[in-house]
């Protein structure tokens, strides 16, 4: 099989494996990685044939899988008469053939019309293959364009007593949100739950179920496929205050009880790579389930805006409706307190201008932060808005990493925090407020001082410089 490539276009890098097909073995293996020039993820389309067909009395031929289908490859390659073979795709006539390399597929009788199947990637091919096989290996019947009611399954995936069936749709081609909505809630309204799988970081991954594969270079995590999912598992991390009735991490009025605790916890990403057998393994024996999150998804800087579907454990999920159930029972203790309750004028203005001169202290301090953690860590930083996590300091990353935090609020740290607090630096503007959160934190914290001016007490006339002393910078008149 030839790849027609113009040097000026994106390739195709293909990590050769061996793959079955009905009872041959050939080296257009299952490890893929679309890749352009640049580095960026892209597809290049080949001239690909089925590899499915459907038998006018046998019903449907799978030349993935092991048995073919009701008859054997001989009753109907090169047979007299023709064995009486369509697309099940476009209707037209179709006929088996060999490659030059002994590998088995069928090809459409002349004047064919344009069929969907005959104009797909390698890669999508490829990807298909893959599927197919790890669903097999899980122990399910796995069959490849299978045509429904509206919707047409790249593969589906049926249980061994007949009664499920889930649809793995390789969808390597840009398409929107919306679209993969509309399409998952078609299957469903037949029974069909659906996973997308692409290898690329798409706008859309996790607005569905999806995931994203990739092949992880001999990881450890790989050991069946080559292939390793890399996002779209999650598990959720619980957080709740030391005391459940007396919640200190929200914003209550002076005077005014906290209330009880409505949980702090969050989605984060699964942290590893994970084997593509083994994941789907786990889905079709109902072990790893796709759920729509309703709390707060932490999955990295990679990642588009995070759409609300995971796949995850039913202990994680089941963490998450505790807090959910903490949340709206803070939400009744509310309530019951009036549309009053939080209104104390006074110190409620106390506390906003206190918070506007947090705000602008961490605004000032940013910049030299950012340039501070950038010479230390010898990386590109990124900077979160504040977080309760931080005690609502702003906290600085690289590479994923959290390195520094932005004036954390010293009545907001408790035991959790100041253990987070510990393995980072707490970037302070003044000896006080450095001496404050001292008292605060742990006894080996490590802080970094800018003597700084919020915008709010500078004059006008104020002129700034900035000079080296000591080893760190000081802002002065």
């Amino acid at each position: 099989m030839h790849m027609c490539m113009n040097r000026a276009k994106r390739r195709l890098h293909l990590r050769v494996g061996p793959t079955r097909i009905s009872g041959r073995t050939h080296k257009a293996g299952c490890h893929l990685s679309a890749i352009s020039g640049h580095g960026r993820p892209a597809m290049c389309t080949v001239d690909v044939m089925p590899l499915t067909a459907l038998h006018a009395t046998a019903g449907a031929l799978d030349l993935t899988a092991p048995d073919v289908g009701a008859i054997p490859w001989e009753q109907f390659h090169r047979t007299r008469p023709r064995a009486p073979l369509t697309c099940r795709e476009c209707g037209h006539g179709l006929h088996a053939k060999v490659s030059r390399l002994g590998t088995r597929f069928f090809a459409h009788d002349a004047g064919a019309p344009e069929c969907s199947l005959t104009g797909e990637t390698m890669a999508h091919r490829m990807l298909k293959m893959e599927l197919a096989t790890a669903i097999r290996s899980a122990g399910w019947h796995a069959e490849l364009e299978v045509p429904g009611t509206g919707w047409r399954a790249d593969v589906l995936a049926t249980s061994p007593d007949g009664q499920t069936r889930m649809a793995w749709e390789a969808q390597l081609a840009s398409t929107t949100a919306q679209d993969l909505t509309k399409r998952t809630a078609t299957m469903a309204a037949e029974g069909v739950d659906v996973c997308w799988v692409s290898d690329k970081n798409t706008p859309w991954m996790g607005q569905v179920p999806s995931i994203q594969v990739r092949s992880p270079g001999g990881s450890e995590h790989a050991t069946n496929s080559g292939l390793a999912v890399i996002a779209g598992p999650a598990v959720f991390d619980p957080l709740w205050c030391e005391r459940l009735h007396r919640c200190h991490r929200v914003n209550t009025p002076y005077g005014r009880p906290p209330g009880p605790c409505a949980g702090h916890g969050h989605w984060t990403a699964l942290g590893h790579p994970m084997d593509l057998h083994r994941f789907v393994q786990h889905v079709l024996r109902g072990a790893v389930k796709a759920v729509r999150s309703s709390t707060a998804l932490h999955l990295g800087f990679d990642r588009y805006n995070a759409g609300p579907y995971v796949w995850t454990t039913h202990p994680h999920w089941a963490a998450e409706q505790k807090q959910l159930q903490a949340q709206a029972a803070r939400d009744a203790w509310v309530a019951d307190r009036g549309p009053h309750w939080d209104a104390i004028p006074s110190q409620r203005a106390l506390h906003e201008a206190a918070k506007a001169a947090l705000l602008a202290r961490q605004a000032v301090l940013r910049p030299l932060a950012v340039e501070f953690v950038a010479q230390q860590a010898g990386g590109p930083v990124g900077v979160r808005d504040p977080d309760p996590d931080w005690a609502m300091g702003t906290p600085l990353y690289v590479d994923d990493l959290a390195q520094a935090v932005i004036s954390p609020v010293a009545s907001r740290i408790n035991d959790q925090i100041k253990q987070r607090l510990a393995a980072v630096t707490v970037i302070v503007a003044s000896t006080k407020e450095r001496n404050r959160l001292a008292k605060a934190c742990a006894d080996e914290q490590r802080f970094e001082q800018f003597e700084v001016e919020t915008a709010e007490s500078m004059k006008p006339s104020t002129a700034i410089s900035v000079q080296k002393a000591s080893g760190r910078l000081f802002l002065r008149h």
